[in-house]
């Protein structure tokens, strides 16, 4: 994922490569791309993986670090890989400025991990760094 600052991140610490977001800077946009790491290279997603159905549900409340933001499938039925995809740009565009990591948003969790469905049946987006 890229996160799309009102004001340049910056260093945590001069000996490492965490990056974190001034007190007053802004989310202007969120992109999320989804790639395959096969064979020891990296490819796009073909077309038939992104059509695969990934999940048989109608309604898919997702939750990154904010609240819970609920999607619904566009056939009214499941979500393929490309409208997961999508749900998760969408999350993360409303509600990452809800985060907090070093004194601003959190622009330093960003790789993708996966998600997981959480007792209350709310999808957590998990992000590593």
């Amino acid at each position: 994922m890229a996160i799309e600052l009102t004001e340049p991140a910056e260093g945590v610490a001069a000996n490492l490569s965490n990056q974190r977001a001034t007190a007053t800077a802004a989310i202007r946009g969120v992109s999320f791309a989804l790639t395959v790491f096969e064979d020891g290279e990296i490819r796009d997603l073909t077309v038939d993986e992104f059509d695969r159905v990934v999940l048989e549900l109608p309604t898919l409340n997702l939750r990154g670090f904010g609240d819970p933001v609920a999607h619904r499938a566009s056939n009214e039925k499941w979500f393929t890989v490309r409208d997961l995809a999508a749900a998760i740009a969408e999350t993360e565009r409303l509600t990452r400025q809800q985060s907090q990591w070093f004194g601003g948003v959190d622009v330093h969790h960003i790789f993708f991990e996966g998600i997981g469905k959480n007792d209350d049946g709310v999808w957590e987006i998990y992000w590593g760094s």
